[in-house]
């Protein structure tokens, strides 16, 4: 019986040993694979931090040029509404012929134009903002692009409702023609460093056709 009981106690002590030994082969291992997987994500944050070094003032260069080409292609667009806005909020003037220059004075400060004429069909001046400089080349210029306009629509042709003049000192001229009742008008005006769009000076025509059709 006691010869059992020795050889069960050394059973036991062998698994025992063997358990130990294990268990502390496992901790070994675990230990090491942590200790590689610490040292992994250290040299992932090292690398990590020399990204953030290396990167941060190219991401922001990226970013400003970004920027500035958006403000580049969306500029035009902001005049454009800008100078549809100020155009369509001209303030009422009393409705007499003789306020016609005071009309376009507004035109010409709200579209930051260098000058604006009224025009009759011939292209005989009819009124002109008081900031011209030489209204009467600016009244040859409107009776040519009128006479130009004349010539576009002969042979049945659609007769053109706009023309635009661009020259070398970036200068552009605008020509607007309308009608009120039976008169056939041009609005022109004059722009330097903003390119115009064919229809920048229409919502203006409703407060001179206002001021014109009053026949005062």
């Amino acid at each position: 019986m006691s010869i059992i009981l020795i050889a069960a106690i050394i059973g036991i002590g062998a698994a025992l040993l063997l358990l130990t030994a294990g268990y502390l082969f496992g901790v070994k291992r675990g230990y090491k694979a942590r200790e590689q997987l610490r040292k992994q994500h250290q040299g992932q944050q090292e690398e990590l931090a020399l990204l953030h070094q290396d990167y941060p003032q190219s991401d922001q260069g990226e970013d400003e040029s970004l920027r500035t080409t958006i403000r580049r292609v969306l500029n035009p667009l902001i005049q454009r509404e800008k100078l549809s806005f100020e155009l369509s909020h001209l303030q009422a003037v009393s409705g007499r012929r003789s306020d016609l220059t005071a009309l376009l004075d507004q035109i010409a400060e709200k579209g930051n134009f260098s000058a604006v004429l009224l025009s009759d069909e011939e292209g005989w001046p009819l009124a002109t903002s008081g900031n011209a400089r030489d209204p009467d080349r600016l009244g040859a210029t409107a009776s040519l692009l009128l006479l130009l306009a004349d010539r576009i629509a002969r042979d049945k042709s659609p007769a053109p409702l706009s023309l635009m003049v661009h020259d070398e000192s970036n200068t552009v001229t605008l020509c607007r023609i309308f009608r009120v009742g039976d008169q056939r008008l041009s609005l022109t005006a004059v722009s330097t460093g903003v390119l115009l769009t064919p229809t920048a000076l229409d919502p203006a025509l409703v407060k001179v056709d206002a001021v014109l059709s009053s026949g005062a």
